[in-house]
């Protein structure tokens, strides 16, 4: 299994690289220094896709927005999900952001699993996992 961050000219395609499921990022989001595509690829064939960015807050600073991430069912239990989220924040770290967020509904079974041991606020009908990245 190969994670893969892309990059602005994967968008597009070409190269002969397994390119992302549609919609494919645009190549703008990937520029520009603030967005975060991964593809999880078994040989030509994609099985993961993870994405996001880096958010401004109120305060000034900055988070990771984990906005997605999707892996094929027939992989789950390879743990495809844990490594493009992995990938994600080792590069949201090395970009400097301190937190990384995103939301889940409560009863997404394979989310659970992937971030049981993410700290629970408590709410029984959603559930925003914060990592501390650094």
């Amino acid at each position: 299994m190969e994670i893969r961050r892309l990059g602005p000219n994967d968008g597009a395609g070409g190269g002969g690289a397994p390119r992302p499921p549609p919609p494919r990022p645009n190549p703008a989001f990937l520029a520009d220094g603030r967005g975060f595509a991964y593809i999880a690829s078994d040989g030509e064939t994609v099985v993961g896709f993870a994405w996001g960015s880096a958010v401004s807050q109120p305060d000034g600073g900055q988070l990771l927005f984990l906005a997605g991430l999707q892996v094929a069912e027939a992989v789950r239990s390879t743990k495809v999900g844990k490594q493009l989220l992995d990938a994600f924040a080792e590069d949201g770290r090395a970009a400097g952001l301190t937190r990384m967020w995103m939301l889940s509904d409560a009863g997404h079974r394979a989310a659970r699993l992937l971030y049981e041991d993410a700290n629970d606020p408590g709410s029984t009908t959603i559930d925003t996992p914060w990592w501390v990245l650094g």
